[in-house]
C-alpha cells in the first residue's frame, strides 16, 4: 500500500540545516562587531560559535554525521595582580653624645673650638664643707685652629657659680694641644649637691667650644636644744686638734729706733702638736696674723724688724687643715726690763 505523504529527501534537510547555521553565524559576528556594549569575550565566543557551525556544515557536506560535534567553551582567564609593598628606609637622625664631664656638644666659633678631656682636680661628687674654698681645674683640648692666649678666659654659664668669676687663662694652648684651665670657687653655705657650668671665652668676648662643669657635695650644720651638731659629707677632712701648752721665750724687747713707742720682740714661741691632719699652723701676735708655718712644727722664731705697740704681747697658735681651723692656743708675755 502506498503512503500518501511524500518523503522529503535527506539531502534537502542537511543543506537546510547548514544554511541555518551559516546565517546564524553571520548574525552573531555582525552583532559582535557592531554592538558597543559587547565585550572582547563576546567577540571571542562568536568566533568559536561560527567555527563550530562551519565544522558542522563540512560534516554534512561530506556525508552522514557519525559523531556529534562538540562545541568548545572557553573559560575567561582571570589575572590576579600581585602587589608587593615597598618599605622605604628612613634615615635616622644623629645621636648626640655628651663627653664625660663635659656639659654639651662642641660648638666652633670662627677658628676657636674646644673639647673636654678630663677633670684635673675636684672629681665629680667631691665632698666639701659649707664655705670651703677650692680651685677647680679641667684639662681641655684646643680643637680649633687659633691658639688660646692669656687674653682668653673661663666664664660662668649656668647652675651654681660658687662665687667664681671670669678668670683669664694662665697658659697659652696651641691648636691640637691640651691645657689645664682653672677657676677659684667657694662651696655654697647650704648643704646638698652643687653643680656649675663654665665655658671658654675668646679674646673677642665670644663663648665657644664644649661647656664643662664642677659638681660637689656640701655638708652643713644644724642647731638643736643640745647645741650645734656638725654634719659633714662623707670623705670631708675633719678640723685638726688644737695646739697644746703654748709658751713664749722672750729674750729682748727693743724700742723702735731706741726711743719707741713701738717694741720689737726677740725670742721664740713653742707649742705641742696634738693633731695628725693639720696642713700648717697660723701664728698671731697681738691678734695679727703674721705667718703660717708648716705642718708638724712645734716652734716659731719671732721675726726681726717687726714692731708692735705693746710691751705685754699676746701670742696665738692655730692649727689648720685647708679652710678648717682649730681653736687658737693663747699665751701672753712680758718684755724683760
Amino acid at each position: 500500500m502506498l503512503n500518501s505523504r511524500k518523503q522529503i529527501p535527506r539531502n534537502y534537510i542537511l543543506w537546510g540545516g547548514v544554511a541555518i547555521l551559516v546565517i546564524a553565524g553571520i548574525i552573531v559576528l555582525t552583532l559582535a562587531f557592531n554592538s558597543s556594549g559587547n565585550t572582547g569575550q563576546d567577540s571571542v565566543d562568536a568566533v568559536y560559535t561560527n567555527a563550530a557551525a562551519t565544522l558542522a556544515a563540512q560534516q554534512l557536506t561530506l556525508g552522514p554525521a557519525t559523531a556529534t560535534p562538540t562545541l568548545f567553551s572557553t573559560a575567561t582567564p582571570s589575572l590576579t595582580p600581585t602587589i608587593t609593598p615597598t618599605f622605604l628606609a628612613l634615615p635616622l637622625g644623629p645621636t648626640n653624645t655628651l663627653a664625660a664631664g663635659g656639659g654639651g656638644g662642641s660648638t666652633a666659633v670662627g677658628c676657636n673650638n674646644s673639647a673636654f678631656v678630663s677633670d684635673v682636680t675636684i672629681p665629680d661628687d667631691t665632698a666639701m664643707t659649707a664655705g670651703q674654698t677650692f680651685t677647680k681645674t679641667w684639662k681641655l683640648s684646643n680643637t680649633g685652629t687659633c691658639p688660646w692666649t692669656t687674653a682668653y678666659k673661663v666664664s660662668f654659664v649656668s647652675g651654681n657659680g660658687m662665687g667664681g668669676v671670669a678668670t683669664p687663662l694662665t697658659v697659652t694652648v696651641a691648636p691640637g694641644a691640651s691645657g689645664d684651665i682653672s677657676v677659684a670657687l667657694t662651696a655654697p653655705a647650704t648643704a646638698g649637691d652643687a653643680t656649675g657650668y663654665w665655658i671658654l671665652t675668646s679674646d673677642s668676648g665670644q663663648n665657644f667650644g664644649t661647656s664643662f662643669y664642677v659638681k660637689i657635695k656640701v655638708g652643713g650644720t644644724t642647731t638643736g636644744t643640745t647645741g650645734t651638731v656638725t654634719v659633714t659629707a662623707t670623705g670631708v677632712a675633719a678640723a685638726p686638734a688644737a695646739a697644746n701648752n703654748p709658751t713664749v721665750n722672750l729674750i729682748a724687747c727693743a724700742l723702735e729706733n731706741g726711743v719707741g713707742p713701738k717694741f720689737q720682740y726677740s725670742g721664740s714661741l713653742n707649742w705641742e702638736d696634738k693633731s695628725n691632719n693639720e696642713t700648717g699652723f697660723n701664728i698671731y701676735i697681738n691678734s695679727t696674723l703674721v705667718t703660717t708655718v708648716s705642718a708638724n712644727s712645734t716652734t716659731y722664731t719671732l721675726p726681726t724688724g717687726v714692731f708692735f705697740d705693746s710691751n705685754t704681747p699676746s701670742f696665738a697658735v692655730e692649727a689648720v687643715n685647708g679652710t678648717l681651723k682649730a681653736t687658737q692656743a693663747l699665751v701672753s708675755g712680758i718684755c724683760p726690763p
